[in-house]
């Protein structure tokens, strides 16, 4: 029970320590972002990582120094993260991901009257390439294309990070259009 409380008692100590801290890096955070809306997300980021990683921490050093390299490493990591997407983006372009979208082509169908619906349902040869992916990247394929959520909102369905969900949507798209063929293919198709 000592070791509880003295643990307990470790931590109301170090959040203490954060705590004062706090107003040097939210002016850190303002000066790497330019926006106070994206500080305070990086500054609440911060905190939590110091909480996660408190362990690390070997008393005596410079905590200031210690949260602000953990607020620099985070920084990059959302840097880099934006840009990959935004590369992602470019290279695909909004026109190609409509284009090989199972959500714009594969629910749709053509009635005796020659006008295309949506459809709840896909077709054979959609259902069968969909079968036929791995299932990691089924998932990630009916959450993004199918169900229409952002790469953000399927890492967190799929607690697993955004690079990870957004390489897994481009082999499946990948692995899809091998299976499908042509455009024309998989308008058919569906």
């Amino acid at each position: 029970m000592k070791n509880i409380a003295r643990n307990f008692n470790d931590i109301i100590s170090f959040e203490n320590q954060l705590e004062d801290h706090r107003g040097n890096l939210l002016k850190l955070a303002v000066s790497l972002t330019h926006d106070v809306s994206r500080a305070e997300d990086l500054l609440q980021d911060t905190m939590l990582l110091a909480l996660k990683f408190r362990t690390s921490y070997q008393e005596g050093t410079n905590i200031r120094a210690w949260l602000a390299r953990i607020m620099k490493n985070r920084y990059i990591s959302i840097v880099r993260r934006i840009r990959l997407e935004e590369k992602t983006m470019e290279e695909e372009g909004s026109y190609a991901l409509r284009t090989w979208s199972i959500g714009e082509m594969g629910r749709r169908t053509t009635h005796q009257d020659g006008n295309v619906y949506n459809d709840d349902g896909f077709g054979d040869t959609v259902t069968a390439a969909m079968d036929e992916l791995k299932p990691e990247y089924r998932q990630v394929v009916m959450l993004c294309d199918v169900n229409g959520l952002s790469y953000a909102e399927a890492a967190g369905e799929l607690t697993c990070p955004v690079g990870t969900v957004m390489s897994r949507l481009h082999r499946g798209r990948n692995a899809l259009r091998t299976r499908l063929g042509s455009r024309s293919e998989l308008e058919q198709a569906a």
